[in-house]
């Protein structure tokens, strides 16, 4: 169809203006301006009534405008404005373009496809309908389009294929492809369905991605079928093409196309030939019990929906073996209703004897179906029939004695004819109903032949060992009995053969010390397999063996529990308190146990706790002055936690170490309890005068406790009441009489540098005055005997001398307040021994601050020489002062 011209004649366009239409006729796209100016890329509407979409095919003419009343162009064939045909097949690819594609609402879409429908029409100068001048987007839809145009464009025709030969009542199918004029497929597409003859057609059905629609269907007659089959709208062949009918515009305005579609139509028809019932059907269950019900579970295939009929089923049987299986031997015949194919079940059927059976069925045919008759060879069809034996029974007795005999009654019903043999098994003893177990060997085993439903007895057995047992009774498996055994531990199947346990027991220890353990060995018979409590009670302490009782409240209970027979041990169990001891043991009555109750007192369990206590003491000081106090530090052992009394006697005081005694009336005496075992410390003493004091305790003895006293002067227990030591003028000492002295007694002293040397006599305390002797002759000096000597390894070597006298002058120490730190005294022993010292310190104190450390002979060896010093007091006649020179040797 020819424009007229290449351009419009009239170039004034009245819907423009700057390149742009101002009629609204423009729709989806977009205007862009390019090397060809400005210009509209999309679609029109409003140009043709009832077409919502429109292209334009004609460049460089007019806007098209609603009024240039446009109608349908009538004639045959279609030009470019140029005068150029379009071919047919350009003319089909642009008819499915504008169908498929040019009815979106996307500008870029829509912009496509108005380029591809110029380069169509041919009449586009260089680069004018390029789509890569418009958008990468555009070019890669425009391309979509091309493509899908040469494959897919009209005309088009319905290709079916039917899969085999029709058979009414059986399943077939169909192909369905919608073709394009290249012989492609279309995909997505739906096709409307219509049918007769014919069942299982659905309304619609939709191609897939490769274009197929899969049909399925069932023959309903033995004549024959037929599918209509209508598609959805498709591309129409070639395009709808307007033109402008004004006088202005028909010569200016360019021409449109708008979508439009066809329907593709065709049918599917086939003839059928008669249908062949086919059926399959499985025997339920597959193994039953004699007098259950069984069924055949039936499907009916290949017949068509309007067949009906009544199917026979028979069961043939029963056989002794599988394969002996086979027809003509009918223990059964039923029937049902069918319509049709479809899943079907037999009615209930009951068979009373044990075998094999079979299920055969007879499926009558019609005017378009031909009938069957089940197999008796099918596998699924038979089932076997087992005999389901009941099976109870019963012991003899619940209890009996040790020595009773038992038996089990066994009842058995449901054989159907068979025979069995019942094994019966006697399981036991155990310690409790709890404790039954029937998976080891049983201690009893029979069997019992049972040809017809009834009771039966077993052989007895008798039990001689108490406990809890069972009988289990069990039949066989055969081929046409099914097996049946027994719970294990039913009670109707227990018996408890009854206990009377018997205890002997004796103590682990006759005698034992306070703090000694004694535990109880426990010898259980009589119990069997029975568990029995058996509590062990410890009375006690009691003073003598005959006061021993067994009604009071125990020191202690334990209980053993026994597991049948056996020596059981109880945990040891520690006694602090000394006296008489016994176990008792008890079990108390259950019903499948006698009681027992031990004696009480019996030799065996009896045990003596006797104390052998021990003393040792410490004096709280060894040295303290007159007037201080002075106690002990006693620890006793052995009494456990038993209390008794312990005397503290005080003796002294004494001159020396020598003359301490232990006897007579003592300086001081208490009494302390001691709670058992532990530290006490006695009351303190005054200690009234200088002298050797010694501590002396008695522990009394009582009842199952041994007396015990400490030894008498013992070093530890003996404390010296520190005396004076006055030795200036006019002093009057006497020296103490010394029985032996050593080999390593100083007999002389000297100190070269000043040219003291004196001889030393042993002396002792000076009771009455309270001072240490030293010798009336100031020339002399006194070592006190109970002091160290300069051979002892420790202690203090004490040597004291006058200082001078009013008659007779300067004394052996009178130079003594001379010495200083490292000035050297010699001392010589009467074995001839000669030791030095080296002074490290000299004090001078008043008399009653002398420090009793120079009396302590605790530390290493050293020498303290005391003379007295300061001034002379007329009135005492004394000097105020001692003078005190230690000495450690050189």
């Amino acid at each position: 169809m020819q424009a007229g011209a290449v351009q419009p004649p009239n170039t004034h366009d009245p819907c423009a203006k700057a390149g742009r239409d101002v009629c609204g006729t423009t729709g989806v796209g977009f205007y862009k301006t390019y090397q060809y100016g400005v210009r509209w890329f999309g679609d029109y509407t409003g140009v043709v009534p009832d077409a919502n979409k429109s292209f334009c095919i004609d460049l460089g003419y007019w806007y098209p405008s609603a009024k240039d009343k446009f109608a349908l162009d009538d004639a045959i064939g279609l030009a470019n404005s140029q005068g150029r045909a379009i071919s047919l097949l350009n003319r089909e690819k642009l008819a499915y373009a504008v169908w498929a594609y040019g009815r979106s609402s996307n500008p870029d879409r829509q912009a496509a496809v108005m380029l591809y429908v110029h380069s169509l029409m041919g009449d586009a100068r260089p680069g004018e309908i390029d789509p890569a001048a418009i958008s990468a987007n555009v070019a890669t839809i425009d391309k979509q389009i091309s493509a899908d145009a040469d494959r897919f464009h009209g005309p088009y025709r319905l290709s079916s294929r039917v899969s085999g030969p029709l058979k009414a009542g059986q399943q077939s199918g169909a192909v369905l492809r919608i073709l394009s004029a290249s012989g492609a497929a279309m995909p997505d597409l739906e096709l409307g369905l219509t049918s007769a003859g014919v069942s299982g057609v659905p309304k619609s059905v939709t191609t897939n991605a490769q274009g197929i629609a899969q049909l399925s269907f069932r023959p309903t007659a033995a004549t024959g079928v037929s599918i209509s089959v209508a598609s959805q709208p498709v591309a129409a062949n070639v395009p709808t093409v307007y033109k402008a009918t004004t006088p202005a515009a028909a010569q200016n305005a360019q021409r449109i196309v708008t979508p439009a579609s066809q329907q593709v139509t065709g049918s599917v028809t086939g003839h059928v030939t008669k249908g062949h019932i086919a059926v399959t059907s499985k025997a339920s269950p597959a193994t039953q019990i004699a007098g259950h019900v069984v069924r055949d579970h039936i499907t009916i295939t290949g017949a068509t929906a309007t067949w009906n009929a009544k199917v026979t089923v028979t069961i043939q049987g029963p056989f002794a073996s599988a394969s002996d299986v086979a027809c003509g031997h009918a223990a059964w015949t039923g029937s049902f209703p069918a319509h049709g194919p479809g899943s079907y079940t037999s009615p209930v059927a009951a068979v009373n004897r044990p075998g094999w059976y079979v299920f055969q069925l007879r499926v009558p045919g019609d005017a378009t179906n031909v009938g069957v008759r089940s197999s008796c060879a099918d596998p699924a069809e038979r089932f076997f029939v087992q005999a389901q034996p009941t099976l109870s029974t019963t012991v003899s007795a619940a209890t009996v004695a040790p020595g009773t005999p038992i038996f089990d009654r066994v009842t058995i019903g449901s054989l159907a004819g068979e025979s069995v043999t019942v094994g019966v098994d006697l399981f036991g003893p155990f310690a409790s109903t709890s404790a039954i177990d029937c998976g080891g060997t049983p201690v009893w085993g029979g069997s019992v032949p049972a040809k017809a439903n009834g009771s039966y007895k077993t052989a007895t057995f008798t039990p001689t060992v108490p406990g809890v047992y069972t009988y289990r009774a069990q039949i066989a498996s055969t081929s046409l009995v099914r097996g049946s055994q027994g719970a294990c531990g039913e009670a109707a199947e227990t018996t408890v053969v009854t206990a009377k346990p018997v205890v002997k027991t004796h103590a682990s220890s006759t005698q034992v010390r306070p703090g000694g353990q004694i535990s109880d060995e426990v010898d259980v018979s009589g119990s069997g397999a029975f568990h029995v409590t058996v509590t062990v009670s410890l009375f006690g302490p009691f003073d003598t063996r005959g006061g021993i009782n067994c009604s009071g409240t125990p020191v202690g209970t334990v209980k053993v529990e026994a597991k049948g027979d056996g020596t059981y041990t109880t945990a040891p169990v520690t006694l602090g308190k000394v006296g008489y001891y016994t176990f008792q043991e008890s079990i108390p009555a259950t019903t499948q146990s006698a009681g027992f109750s031990g004696k009480c007192a019996e030799t065996a369990e009896t045990t003596l706790v006797a104390a052998h206590p021990t003393v040792t003491t410490l004096v709280s000081s060894d040295v303290v002055r007159p007037g201080s106090g002075l106690s002990d530090h006693i620890k006793v052992s052995g009494l456990g936690e038993t209390a008794a009394a312990v005397q503290v006697a005080l003796y002294g005081p004494f001159a020396s170490k020598a003359a301490i005694r232990c006897t007579g009336k003592p300086y001081s005496q208490t009494v302390v309890t001691a709670q058992g075992d532990g530290d006490f410390r006695s009351p303190p003493v005054r200690i009234a005068q200088a002298g050797f004091y010694t501590f002396h305790e008695t522990l009394v003895a009582r009842p199952n406790v041994a007396g015990a006293e400490t030894v008498c002067a013992d070093t530890a227990e003996t404390s010296l009441g520190a005396p004076a030591i006055i030795t200036g003028r006019g002093d009057v000492t006497h020296v103490v009489s010394v029985k032996a002295t050593p080999p390593g007694a100083p007999v002389r002293i000297q100190v070269p540098s000043l040219r003291i040397d004196a001889p030393v006599i042993a002396s002792a305390i000076d009771l009455k005055q309270g001072v240490l002797g030293v010798p009336a002759d100031i020339h002399k000096t006194g070592w006190w005997a109970d002091g160290a000597t300069p051979v002892d390894s420790t202690g203090t070597v004490l040597i004291a001398g006058h200082v001078d006298s009013a008659a007779a002058g300067a004394g052996a120490f009178f130079p003594l307040k001379q010495a200083r730190r490292g000035t050297l005294v010699q001392v010589t022993t009467a074995a001839g021994q000669t030791k030095t010292y080296k002074v490290v310190s000299v004090e001078t104190m008043l008399k009653e601050n002398l420090p009793t450390r120079i009396w302590s002979q605790k530390g290493r060896n050293h020498l303290v020489v005391v003379t007295c010093g300061g001034p002379f007091d007329p009135a005492t006649k004394h000097y105020r002062d001692n003078v005190v020179i230690t000495a450690v040797p050189a």
